[in-house]
């Protein structure tokens, strides 16, 4: 049998019918050599059994061992020349891989591709339609979110795969860009190709979403702040690298900036409706 040159991971947590959506758009859409690699992460509604049935390769994880090792336990498996680990709250198009593909093999210096999205947590990939352009995003200004995102497979795997540090998911996805971006490669996106996309149809399923989020994010700039102990890609010079973390450390303090506005604006919004409430109660006393 012919390696393929794709390996397609779709990771799924629950809502079946989401991931059946998907799968079959795969089937139906794919254009080049492909395997089908299905990781079930702890569904309980039949996803392991439809997993089985579905994919031409299968991993089961008994529980959800979250975004980032249930994604690298799905590289661990694959075979191709390049690996796409797709949302199942996703719809591909038709012919959503060639493109893709054919920026990485033509262009070393690019070290992740991304389709746009009709939704995400970051607005850089969101599109209403598709585009024609393809673009380079601003290295640690652009962020990304990673709904759909292709890579080398030698290369994930010898920058460690997605990193497990973060909690169930977020933060997994703009730590991965980081650390191509500071490794001299190009983070691009492909407008041409238009992924739609339930945004956070997963994440639903989580409790207290909004505290995660922030955990993740904090660990995330802790990292980042003093930079990865992760090891190097052959091809990255070290001064490039060392320059690349100094860029980094510049965005993070930037983001800490922001969010601490953020939060002192919230703490000033609910002084201010405090205050009101207490003057609506005394006015009718």
């Amino acid at each position: 049998m012919k390696t393929p040159d794709l390996s397609v991971v779709v990771l799924a947590w629950n809502h079946l019918d989401l991931t059946r959506r998907c799968v079959e758009s795969i089937r139906s859409g794919t254009r080049g050599a492909y395997e089908l690699i299905i990781v079930d992460n702890g569904s309980t509604d039949g996803g392991a059994a439809y997993a089985r049935e579905a994919g031409d390769k299968v991993v089961i994880n008994s529980q959800n061992l979250g975004f980032a090792a249930g994604n690298n336990s799905g590289l661990a498996v694959a075979v191709g020349t390049y690996v796409a680990f797709v949302n199942n709250d996703t719809v591909l198009p038709d012919g959503w891989d060639e493109p893709l593909t054919q920026i990485l093999a033509g262009d070393q210096g690019v070290g992740m591709v991304l389709p746009a999205v009709t939704a995400a947590g970051n607005p850089v990939t969101i599109r209403s339609e598709p585009g024609d352009t393809v673009e380079v995003l601003l290295p640690f200004g652009e962020f990304p979110s990673g709904v759909v995102v292709l890579l080398r497979k030698a290369q994930i795997e010898a920058l460690g795969g997605w990193n497990e540090d973060y909690e169930r998911a977020s933060g997994e996805d703009l730590d991965l860009a980081f650390t191509v971006w500071a490794h001299g490669l190009d983070v691009v996106l492909d407008t041409r190709v238009l992924i739609h996309h339930e945004s956070q149809a997963s994440m639903k399923q989580v409790p207290e979403l909004t505290a995660l989020y922030r955990r993740n994010l904090d660990s995330f700039l802790d990292l980042w702040e003093t930079g990865p102990d992760g090891p190097l890609l052959d091809t990255t010079d070290t001064e490039d690298y060392l320059r690349n973390l100094e860029r980094a450390r510049t965005a993070v303090a930037w983001i800490r900036r922001m969010l601490a506005a953020r939060d002192e604006a919230a703490v000033l919004r609910k002084e201010l409706e405090t205050a009101s409430h207490r003057a609506w109660f005394r006015s009718r006393s």
